[in-house]
């Protein structure tokens, strides 16, 4: 199969075109024939080496954390999918090494869900890592409701924008947090307001807009920006973050509560997001498509913070 692959951590330069053996699958497992990837973040922490040494790594290394295709083979303890029937999911095993840069890989059934009819391929393959960790953010750890106003910073971003999405769709009032030239964009997610973090002290602004403070807020960037969130955030309020932990003690001193998570796939939570999916009550906003074999320059734009929404690989089309 072709893949794109990295034989050792470093920058976007690394990734070479490669014929690879077809990947094996487990007993519980499916191999998928796929037709799109996303591209992450997440993806470039893990070409970087940024995980070692908490994680496996196999090399040469097939990045890519999610993606949509066909199912081509189920293991043998059956599947709830049938051959040939159209999925997209989460691609996560205990390594890292057989991800979504390539013509087939293998996962879990559990972290796969059917393409509702009439979504596209490629907005199905930018659906589950970004989309699933902001609905965990969102709906389970800020149980976020009708007449919350929340915060959301990087709302431009992969996970951002569809946390926009995911609380606008809970009955929420938001609040983005985006350079100026990513406003129009933000405020085409629903977002009720947003606020320059360049330009404007982001702390003053979310005051004026909410005097009290908000019910809660969405983290996506991490360092001094997530520190600033105890300040915006009403005395009792929530804070869930999917960079890392609290590093300030003025969320405790204020009484708020503060969770930090990835997304991990289980069936509930595919057939949840596979509802907002199919209901287009979330829908990745794809800024640029590229052919697989110019992976490298998704990842150049990730390291350099220039991606609006979602980056997609087509990996059916080598052109």
């Amino acid at each position: 199969m072709r893949a794109m692959v990295c034989d050792e951590f470093g920058g976007p330069e690394q990734f070479r075109e490669r014929e690879m053996d077809r990947p094996p699958i487990g007993p519980n497992s499916v191999l998928v024939r796929l037709t799109h990837a996303g591209v992450n973040p997440g993806d470039a922490r893990i070409r970087q080496g940024q995980f070692v040494p908490r994680a496996r790594h196999h090399f040469p290394m097939v990045l890519g954390l999610e993606g949509a295709g066909f199912v081509e083979e189920i293991g043998l303890s059956g599947s709830p999918f049938e051959l040939g029937q159209a999925v997209y999911g989460f691609f996560l095993h205990d390594y890292v090494g057989d991800g979504t840069y390539a013509e087939l890989a293998p996962t879990r059934s559990t972290q796969l869900a059917p393409v509702p009819p009439g979504i596209p391929m490629r907005e199905a393959a930018a659906v589950a890592c970004a989309g699933g960790t902001a609905m965990v953010l969102v709906e389970e750890l800020l149980q976020v409701g009708p007449g919350d106003t929340v915060v959301v910073l990087g709302a431009a971003g992969g996970v951002g924008h569809f946390a926009v999405q995911v609380a606008v769709a809970s009955g929420a009032e938001v609040i983005g947090v985006a350079r100026s030239s990513n406003h129009e964009f933000v405020r085409g997610l629903g977002a009720a307001h947003v606020v320059d973090y360049r330009t404007e002290d982001v702390s003053a602004a979310v005051a004026k807009l909410a005097p009290k403070g908000v019910d809660a807020a969405v983290d996506t960037v991490g360092g001094a920006a997530q520190a600033q969130l105890s300040d915006m955030v009403r005395h009792g309020g929530r804070v869930a973050s999917c960079v890392h932990a609290a590093e300030t003690p003025e969320f405790v001193a204020r009484h708020q509560s503060f969770e930090y998570r990835f997304f991990e796939a289980t069936p509930s939570r595919m057939q949840r997001l596979n509802e907002h999916v199919a209901s287009r009550r979330v829908r990745p906003r794809i800024t640029r498509e590229l052919p697989l074999s110019s992976v490298a320059e998704g990842h150049r734009a990730i390291d350099a913070g220039e991606v609006r929404g979602k980056i997609v690989l087509r990996i059916d089309d080598a052109s």
